[in-house]
């Protein structure tokens, strides 16, 4: 067993005490907690039965049933239910899609995230059965368009991995000699004139809160800078939002 396991040993697990075995050993906190999670999903992924887990999913859900036409449903779709259940379980037990397993450079890998957010909602757009493209140009407010019914729809696309928060806020921009508070540098408010949908992409398991800007722009100047994930959960997956905005456009 390699030396950061044993000191966390010696720590009983605390999650406090990976600041402290980091510092030891001048490597990043953040770098040594990815290593134990890694690690840790990658040990208990082995030794469980995903088969098995997904069975006693099913058992649970079929036992919480009441009515009978839910119960004769759940029979039409229990085998295809079972099947995406450890599906989804696998990946569950990786903790989410792999995230650089190469170990980039972290200012090269967090704009490699960005990308990775764009290319998983286009991927799945067209996987919704959407006209779906990128923009290549790095200057633009918008990320991709959809080409529905005859109608484009600009689209700005962000990726979230952690926490449950999103911003309709540019951040401000940082970095050695730069004024961060002159105009120029500080984040701009997203609306309606960048784009006609802001998609939050979850890079951990690629779920999208698909958002019309119609809603955001009805956000006052605190409140669009931090929003929930459960202000927006109406959102979530509703990919029908698509079809409603090119009627309405």
């Amino acid at each position: 067993m390699c030396k950061y396991i044993d000191e966390l040993i010696e720590n009983n697990y605390k999650k406090n005490a990976i600041k402290t075995i980091a510092t030891k050993h001048n490597i990043s906190e953040a770098e040594l907690k990815r290593y134990y999670q890694t690690k840790f999903f990658y040990d208990i992924a082995n030794v469980v039965n995903l088969n098995e887990l997904s069975k006693i999913n099913i058992e649970e859900i079929e036992k919480s049933l009441d009515d009978e036409i839910l119960k004769n449903e759940f029979k039409f779709i229990k085998t295809d239910l079972k099947k995406i259940i450890e599906k989804s379980l696998y990946i569950a037990m990786t903790n989410g899609f792999s995230t650089n397993i190469n170990h980039i450079e972290s200012g090269v890998m967090t704009a490699n995230a960005g990308d990775s957010a764009e290319f998983i909602f286009v991927a799945r757009a067209i996987l919704a059965g959407f006209n779906c493209s990128s923009v290549d140009v790095r200057s633009s407010r918008y990320d991709a368009i959809i080409d529905f019914n005859d109608k484009l729809l600009r689209v700005q696309i962000k990726g979230i991995s952690s926490g449950n928060n999103i911003s309709f806020k540019d951040r401000d921009r940082g970095g050695q000699g730069i004024d961060h508070k002159h105009k120029r540098n500080v984040g701009q408010r997203i609306t309606s004139k960048d784009c006609d949908i802001y998609v939050a992409v979850d890079k951990q398991v690629g779920i999208c809160y698909i958002i019309p800007m119609s809603w955001a722009d009805k956000l006052d100047e605190d409140k669009c800078k931090t929003v929930k994930l459960s202000d927006v959960v109406n959102y979530k997956e509703n990919w029908n939002i698509i079809k409603e905005m090119t009627a309405n456009k």
